[in-house]
Protein backbone atom coordinates (compact mmCIF):
# COMPACT_ATOMS: atom_id res chain seq x y z
CA UNK A 1 0.00 0.00 0.00
CA UNK A 2 1.20 3.49 -1.00
CA UNK A 3 1.28 5.69 1.72
CA UNK A 4 0.64 9.35 1.61
CA UNK A 5 4.68 10.14 2.46
CA UNK A 6 5.37 7.99 -0.62
CA UNK A 7 3.61 9.35 -3.36
CA UNK A 8 5.98 12.38 -3.80
CA UNK A 9 9.21 10.34 -2.87
CA UNK A 10 7.60 8.11 -5.85
CA UNK A 11 7.35 11.02 -7.72
CA UNK A 12 11.16 11.99 -6.99
CA UNK A 13 12.10 8.84 -7.73
CA UNK A 14 10.74 9.18 -11.93
CA UNK A 15 13.41 11.90 -12.28
CA UNK A 16 16.53 9.80 -10.62
CA UNK A 17 18.49 7.66 -12.83
CA UNK A 18 18.86 3.89 -12.70
CA UNK A 19 20.79 1.69 -10.37
CA UNK A 20 24.86 2.25 -11.99
CA UNK A 21 23.62 4.78 -14.52
CA UNK A 22 26.36 7.36 -15.02
CA UNK A 23 25.25 10.95 -14.52
CA UNK A 24 24.45 12.65 -17.72
CA UNK A 25 26.85 15.67 -18.87
CA UNK A 26 24.87 18.35 -19.55
CA UNK A 27 27.34 19.86 -22.33
CA UNK A 28 26.90 16.61 -24.42
CA UNK A 29 23.10 16.09 -23.50
CA UNK A 30 22.81 18.86 -25.85
CA UNK A 31 24.50 17.75 -28.50
CA UNK A 32 23.42 14.52 -27.78
CA UNK A 33 19.33 15.72 -27.74
CA UNK A 34 19.89 17.29 -30.97
CA UNK A 35 21.44 14.03 -32.34
CA UNK A 36 18.45 11.91 -31.58
CA UNK A 37 16.12 14.16 -32.95
CA UNK A 38 18.30 14.19 -36.35
CA UNK A 39 18.66 10.15 -36.06
CA UNK A 40 14.70 10.21 -35.77
CA UNK A 41 14.35 12.49 -38.56
CA UNK A 42 16.41 10.29 -40.78
CA UNK A 43 14.79 7.63 -39.77
CA UNK A 44 11.83 9.24 -40.97
CA UNK A 45 13.16 9.92 -44.42
CA UNK A 46 14.50 6.79 -45.02
CA UNK A 47 10.50 5.65 -43.93
CA UNK A 48 8.75 7.57 -46.61
CA UNK A 49 11.68 7.26 -48.93
CA UNK A 50 10.81 3.37 -49.13
CA UNK A 51 7.12 3.00 -48.82
CA UNK A 52 6.80 5.64 -51.69
CA UNK A 53 9.67 3.21 -53.95
CA UNK A 54 7.15 0.58 -53.16
CA UNK A 55 3.86 2.68 -54.28
CA UNK A 56 6.05 4.29 -57.82
CA UNK A 57 6.35 0.45 -58.38
CA UNK A 58 2.52 -0.85 -57.49
CA UNK A 59 1.18 2.28 -59.37
CA UNK A 60 3.32 0.57 -62.56
CA UNK A 61 1.40 -2.72 -61.99
CA UNK A 62 -1.78 -1.34 -61.68
CA UNK A 63 -1.56 0.85 -64.88
CA UNK A 64 -0.77 -2.06 -66.65
CA UNK A 65 -3.58 -3.69 -65.29
CA UNK A 66 -5.90 -1.05 -66.28
CA UNK A 67 -4.80 -0.71 -69.53
CA UNK A 68 -5.23 -4.68 -69.81
CA UNK A 69 -8.66 -4.24 -68.77
CA UNK A 70 -9.26 -1.57 -71.91
CA UNK A 71 -10.24 1.17 -68.80
CA UNK A 72 -9.06 4.52 -70.18
CA UNK A 73 -9.97 6.84 -67.88
CA UNK A 74 -8.38 4.45 -65.07
CA UNK A 75 -5.27 4.03 -66.65
CA UNK A 76 -4.82 7.96 -67.55
CA UNK A 77 -5.71 8.22 -63.73
CA UNK A 78 -2.65 6.28 -62.84
CA UNK A 79 -0.62 7.67 -65.19
CA UNK A 80 -1.26 11.26 -63.88
CA UNK A 81 -0.53 10.04 -60.23
CA UNK A 82 2.94 8.75 -61.70
CA UNK A 83 3.79 11.72 -63.26
CA UNK A 84 2.62 13.79 -59.89
CA UNK A 85 4.88 11.60 -57.55
CA UNK A 86 7.81 12.00 -59.80
CA UNK A 87 7.50 15.87 -59.67
CA UNK A 88 6.26 16.02 -55.82
CA UNK A 89 8.09 12.69 -54.24
CA UNK A 90 5.15 12.74 -51.19
CA UNK A 91 1.99 10.97 -50.87
CA UNK A 92 -0.57 11.82 -48.46
CA UNK A 93 -4.65 12.58 -48.02
CA UNK A 94 -4.67 15.90 -49.84
CA UNK A 95 -3.78 13.59 -52.84
CA UNK A 96 -6.05 11.11 -52.40
CA UNK A 97 -8.36 10.74 -55.91
CA UNK A 98 -12.14 9.71 -56.07
CA UNK A 99 -11.45 7.53 -59.18
CA UNK A 100 -10.15 4.45 -59.78
CA UNK A 101 -11.15 3.13 -56.73
CA UNK A 102 -8.31 0.82 -57.12
CA UNK A 103 -6.51 3.68 -57.19
CA UNK A 104 -7.61 5.06 -54.25
CA UNK A 105 -7.17 2.13 -51.97
CA UNK A 106 -3.70 2.00 -52.98
CA UNK A 107 -3.15 5.21 -52.02
CA UNK A 108 -4.78 5.02 -48.43
CA UNK A 109 -3.54 1.79 -47.72
CA UNK A 110 0.27 4.13 -48.19
CA UNK A 111 -0.66 6.76 -46.22
CA UNK A 112 -1.91 5.02 -43.45
CA UNK A 113 1.47 2.43 -43.65
CA UNK A 114 3.59 5.66 -43.82
CA UNK A 115 1.82 7.39 -40.88
CA UNK A 116 2.18 4.24 -38.92
CA UNK A 117 6.13 3.36 -39.08
CA UNK A 118 6.69 7.12 -38.64
CA UNK A 119 4.24 7.29 -35.84
CA UNK A 120 6.54 4.37 -34.12
CA UNK A 121 9.90 5.55 -34.93
CA UNK A 122 8.88 9.05 -32.80
CA UNK A 123 7.30 7.18 -30.04
CA UNK A 124 10.19 5.05 -29.92
CA UNK A 125 12.49 8.54 -29.71
CA UNK A 126 10.41 9.99 -27.54
CA UNK A 127 11.57 8.09 -24.20
CA UNK A 128 15.21 8.98 -24.88
CA UNK A 129 14.26 12.89 -25.32
CA UNK A 130 11.85 12.92 -22.36
CA UNK A 131 15.12 11.34 -19.79
CA UNK A 132 16.94 14.51 -21.35
CA UNK A 133 14.18 16.92 -20.43
CA UNK A 134 14.34 15.42 -17.26
CA UNK A 135 17.87 15.67 -16.29
CA UNK A 136 18.39 19.06 -17.41
CA UNK A 137 15.36 20.27 -15.34
CA UNK A 138 16.77 18.55 -12.15
CA UNK A 139 20.23 20.07 -12.82
CA UNK A 140 19.00 23.42 -13.36
CA UNK A 141 19.64 23.65 -16.78
CA UNK A 142 16.07 25.01 -18.00
CA UNK A 143 16.95 26.67 -20.88
CA UNK A 144 18.30 23.49 -22.04
CA UNK A 145 15.45 21.43 -21.11
CA UNK A 146 13.52 24.35 -23.09
CA UNK A 147 15.39 23.21 -26.35
CA UNK A 148 15.04 19.52 -25.90
CA UNK A 149 10.61 20.19 -25.24
CA UNK A 150 11.21 21.96 -28.58
CA UNK A 151 12.88 19.04 -30.36
CA UNK A 152 9.40 17.03 -28.81
CA UNK A 153 7.07 18.90 -29.50
CA UNK A 154 8.78 19.55 -33.65
CA UNK A 155 8.68 16.19 -33.87
CA UNK A 156 5.33 15.02 -32.92
CA UNK A 157 3.69 18.34 -35.06
CA UNK A 158 5.57 17.49 -37.59
CA UNK A 159 4.81 13.75 -38.31
CA UNK A 160 2.03 13.12 -35.94
CA UNK A 161 -1.22 14.30 -36.19
CA UNK A 162 -2.92 15.13 -32.94
CA UNK A 163 -5.83 12.35 -32.78
CA UNK A 164 -8.45 12.80 -29.79
CA UNK A 165 -8.91 9.46 -28.03
CA UNK A 166 -12.41 7.37 -28.83
CA UNK A 167 -14.19 7.22 -26.15
CA UNK A 168 -14.13 3.64 -24.34
CA UNK A 169 -10.29 3.17 -25.99
CA UNK A 170 -7.95 1.24 -24.29
CA UNK A 171 -4.53 3.21 -23.88
CA UNK A 172 -1.74 1.12 -22.08
CA UNK A 173 -0.47 3.61 -18.89
CA UNK A 174 2.89 3.71 -20.89
CA UNK A 175 2.05 5.62 -23.93
CA UNK A 176 -0.46 8.09 -21.42
CA UNK A 177 2.99 8.87 -19.35
CA UNK A 178 4.97 8.94 -22.12
CA UNK A 179 2.30 11.66 -23.87
CA UNK A 180 2.25 13.64 -20.70
CA UNK A 181 5.84 13.57 -20.24
CA UNK A 182 6.33 14.85 -23.59
CA UNK A 183 3.90 17.35 -24.59
CA UNK A 184 1.27 18.44 -21.71
CA UNK A 185 -0.55 20.47 -24.34
CA UNK A 186 -0.67 17.86 -26.64
CA UNK A 187 -1.76 15.22 -24.08
CA UNK A 188 -4.55 17.32 -23.16
CA UNK A 189 -5.98 17.61 -26.51
CA UNK A 190 -5.88 13.80 -26.75
CA UNK A 191 -6.58 12.57 -23.42
CA UNK A 192 -8.60 15.05 -21.41
CA UNK A 193 -11.83 14.93 -20.97
CA UNK A 194 -12.03 11.69 -22.50
CA UNK A 195 -13.45 8.31 -20.84
CA UNK A 196 -10.63 5.91 -21.75
CA UNK A 197 -9.36 2.99 -20.50
CA UNK A 198 -6.36 2.36 -19.04
CA UNK A 199 -3.97 -0.52 -18.84
CA UNK A 200 -1.75 -0.94 -16.76
CA UNK A 201 0.77 -2.54 -13.44
CA UNK A 202 -0.82 -1.97 -10.37
CA UNK A 203 1.63 0.38 -7.93
CA UNK A 204 -0.43 0.75 -5.43
CA UNK A 205 -3.06 2.16 -3.65
CA UNK A 206 -4.61 4.26 -0.75
CA UNK A 207 -7.42 6.25 1.01
CA UNK A 208 -7.13 9.77 -0.33
CA UNK A 209 -6.00 11.37 2.55
CA UNK A 210 -7.52 15.04 1.39
CA UNK A 211 -10.81 12.83 0.96
CA UNK A 212 -12.26 9.81 2.72
CA UNK A 213 -14.74 9.74 0.06
CA UNK A 214 -12.05 8.62 -2.22
CA UNK A 215 -9.93 5.55 -3.05
CA UNK A 216 -6.79 5.66 -4.77
CA UNK A 217 -5.40 2.96 -7.00
CA UNK A 218 -2.09 3.98 -9.05
CA UNK A 219 -0.88 2.25 -12.41
CA UNK A 220 2.32 2.35 -13.81
CA UNK A 221 3.37 1.26 -17.33
CA UNK A 222 6.45 -0.69 -16.09
CA UNK A 223 9.62 1.54 -17.62
CA UNK A 224 8.56 5.09 -16.20
CA UNK A 225 8.62 5.49 -12.94
CA UNK A 226 5.66 7.73 -12.88
CA UNK A 227 1.79 6.95 -11.84
CA UNK A 228 -1.79 7.34 -13.43
CA UNK A 229 -3.69 7.92 -10.22
CA UNK A 230 -6.98 6.28 -10.62
CA UNK A 231 -10.07 7.26 -8.22
CA UNK A 232 -12.90 5.53 -7.25
CA UNK A 233 -15.71 6.71 -5.19
CA UNK A 234 -16.65 5.12 -1.77
CA UNK A 235 -20.18 5.78 -2.65
CA UNK A 236 -19.86 3.12 -5.50
CA UNK A 237 -17.32 0.78 -4.35
CA UNK A 238 -15.92 -0.75 -0.90
CA UNK A 239 -12.66 -1.66 -0.14
CA UNK A 240 -10.60 -4.15 1.95
CA UNK A 241 -7.62 -4.72 2.35
CA UNK A 242 -6.44 -8.28 3.04
CA UNK A 243 -2.96 -10.08 4.67
CA UNK A 244 -1.67 -13.64 4.06
CA UNK A 245 0.67 -15.67 6.30
CA UNK A 246 3.28 -13.86 4.43
CA UNK A 247 2.79 -10.61 5.27
CA UNK A 248 1.67 -9.97 1.71
CA UNK A 249 -1.56 -7.43 1.22
CA UNK A 250 -4.51 -7.71 -0.78
CA UNK A 251 -6.56 -4.78 -2.33
CA UNK A 252 -10.37 -6.06 -2.47
CA UNK A 253 -12.98 -4.25 -4.42
CA UNK A 254 -16.75 -4.96 -4.30
CA UNK A 255 -19.49 -2.84 -6.25
CA UNK A 256 -21.79 -1.40 -3.27
CA UNK A 257 -24.47 -3.09 -4.62
CA UNK A 258 -22.80 -6.68 -4.82
CA UNK A 259 -21.48 -8.83 -2.24
CA UNK A 260 -19.21 -10.28 -5.01
CA UNK A 261 -15.66 -8.50 -5.14
CA UNK A 262 -15.06 -7.15 -8.79
CA UNK A 263 -11.47 -7.43 -7.97
CA UNK A 264 -8.72 -8.32 -5.79
CA UNK A 265 -5.64 -6.69 -6.42
CA UNK A 266 -1.60 -6.77 -5.67
CA UNK A 267 1.23 -4.30 -6.62
CA UNK A 268 2.83 -5.86 -9.57
CA UNK A 269 -0.08 -7.26 -11.60
CA UNK A 270 -2.12 -6.01 -14.61
CA UNK A 271 -5.17 -4.40 -13.96
CA UNK A 272 -7.68 -2.29 -16.83
CA UNK A 273 -9.17 0.94 -15.12
CA UNK A 274 -11.86 3.04 -17.00
CA UNK A 275 -12.10 6.76 -15.81
CA UNK A 276 -12.18 10.25 -17.16
CA UNK A 277 -8.80 11.52 -17.74
CA UNK A 278 -8.10 14.82 -15.81
CA UNK A 279 -4.58 15.83 -17.25
CA UNK A 280 -1.06 16.48 -15.30
CA UNK A 281 -1.09 17.15 -11.75
CA UNK A 282 1.83 15.46 -10.47
CA UNK A 283 0.17 12.70 -11.48
CA UNK A 284 -1.97 11.71 -14.42
CA UNK A 285 -5.54 11.81 -13.34
CA UNK A 286 -8.23 9.57 -14.01
CA UNK A 287 -11.85 10.17 -12.08
CA UNK A 288 -15.10 8.67 -12.17
CA UNK A 289 -13.26 5.50 -12.08
CA UNK A 290 -14.54 2.09 -12.50
CA UNK A 291 -13.57 -1.54 -13.37
CA UNK A 292 -14.60 -2.77 -16.81
CA UNK A 293 -16.63 -6.22 -16.54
Amino acid sequence: MISSRLIPAALALALALSPGQAAPNPVANVNLGESEALKCEEKIASIRRDVLGKYEDQLGDLQNTLQKAADLEGALAVRDERGRLAQEHTLSERNYVAEPKALRTLQTQQVTKMQELVAQVVQDTLPKLIELKKSFTVAGKLDDAVAVRTAIEKLQNSHVPVARADAGSVVPAETLLLAYAGDRSRADKTYKGQKITVHGIVGGYRHDPADAKFYHVYLTGGGSGTWVQCAFSANEYRFREEKNAFGAVTLVITPKDSDNATARLQKGQGLEIRGVCEGLDEVVRLNKCDLPR
